[in-house]
């Protein structure tokens, strides 16, 4: 094996523990250590992908998704208060992002020309649907977010109908919509009373922060999932 490919593995290695120990220790420390490992371990997994550098729109979109996905954490993780807008905006950009880089992989025609009419269908559809269902508490947060939230299914079906091998990033989305969906459970008593012995409040507070049981793992293989190329790649040159 060469020593590049050497480096790499250890690399890997490295980064991967820190995120299991970013992602320990979150869950139990408290106060402001809680923020600071939370927030280290999404800015981590940004940093690793530039093990991944190339001049290709598969780097280039990860790269933005996981810089866009630092951005809306800044002002949902790292600010005292929670804007949760300018978050939405960000994620949504981040999830556009591997678009891209799903698109862009696609040797299929056909299923480029689906995956296209789709994304543009459902994300055209889901904002009067969420303005008809909640009416006179939709907001501009409701909207983004089910923007976002349909662009992160869409790309998790066409990752893994594309099937990669390792599928790191497409588990690495669905552990993604895992997380957000916790999260929007989370935040429907903005919208819709939730009674504490319901189904959905107990889903939501299991005694240990389950979002970032998801989130945590979801950033790393997404960060991780342009390395089975590269080394492939380096193995035939």
């Amino acid at each position: 094996m060469k020593r590049t490919n050497v480096l790499l593995c250890a690399a890997v290695g490295v980064f991967v523990a820190a995120e299991i120990t970013l992602g320990t220790l979150l869950q139990v420390q408290h106060g402001h250590t809680v923020t600071v490992c939370s927030y280290a371990s999404v800015i981590l997994a940004c940093l690793f992908c530039l093990l991944s550098a190339s001049r290709s729109v598969a780097y280039f979109s990860t790269q933005l998704g996981l810089f866009c996905t630092v951005g809306a954490d800044f002002f949902l993780v790292w600010l005292p208060e929670r804007q949760q807008l300018p978050a939405m905006l960000f994620f949504s950009v981040a999830q556009l992002a591997y678009f891209a880089r799903l698109y862009a992989a696609d040797t299929s025609p056909r299923r480029r020309r689906l995956h296209l009419i789709l994304r543009l269908a459902l994300s055209a559809l889901i904002l009067p649907v969420t303005a008809l269902v909640l009416r006179g508490g939709t907001d501009a947060v409701a909207l983004v977010s089910m923007f976002y939230y349909v662009n992160l299914i869409v790309n998790i079906v066409f990752a893994f109908w594309q099937a990669e091998r390792p599928p790191l990033f497409a588990v690495g989305l669905l552990l993604f919509l895992c997380c957000d969906t916790l999260i929007g459970l989370s935040c429907l008593d903005a919208y819709f009373p939730i009674s504490a012995d319901s189904l959905i409040w107990r889903i939501t507070h299991p005694g240990f922060d389950l979002a970032w049981a998801f989130y945590v793992p979801s950033q790393t293989l997404i960060a991780l999932s342009l390395l089975p190329h590269r080394l492939r790649k380096a193995k035939h040159s």
